[in-house]
């Protein structure tokens, strides 16, 4: 979540953030269920977080479209990116969650492969984003490596890339 919050920050109107309260929801929930004892307070301030970085939240969405998906959970995910016409839909579910039609709008996309597309990897877009994730992880005690903490998170290719500009930066004294 966070390399795509930098990336939206340090790349104006490269893409646009859209989300809903319901999945502002679902992220709390699952903080949640799988931190029982997290304060509060981090619940809230990732919730906040996603909040003041995406670009429109969905208040509404319709209820009564076609859905393909595998889980009727998922239908709210579906509804909404057809409600504010997105191009990707980018989320960890299997993409047959949400849809079995070939023929919707938009493309389901995973997190590593959307960090893995080509207009990212250029140096003028990484290498703020590694600079910033270093200080902020310099200051933490047993910290992973970037690329590690990436690979754990399922972002294989965007690991490997970004292992390759550290590399980079590291041969041209940029850290």
């Amino acid at each position: 979540m966070d390399w795509l919050f930098f990336l939206r920050i340090e790349n104006e109107g490269m893409f646009q953030l859209h989300s809903t309260e319901d999945v502002f929801a679902e992220v709390a929930s699952n903080m949640r269920k799988n931190h029982s004892r997290l304060q509060g307070y981090v619940v809230r301030r990732r919730v906040e977080l996603m909040r003041e970085i995406v670009d429109e939240v969905l208040d509404t969405f319709p209820s009564d479209l076609p859905f393909t998906g595998t889980d009727e959970d998922d239908y709210h995910i579906h509804a909404a990116a057809t409600a504010c016409q997105a191009d990707l839909l980018l989320t960890d579910n299997d993409p047959q969650d949400i849809t079995t039609n070939e023929e919707v709008h938009y493309e389901t996309i995973s997190p590593d492969d959307f960090c893995s597309c080509h207009q990212i990897r250029t140096p003028r877009m990484l290498h703020p984003i590694v600079k910033y994730q270093i200080e902020y992880w310099d200051k933490k005690p047993d910290h992973m490596q970037l690329d590690k903490a990436l690979r754990n998170a399922g972002c294989l290719d965007f690991a490997s890339i970004v292992l390759q500009t550290l590399q980079k930066m590291s041969r041209m004294n940029e850290i």
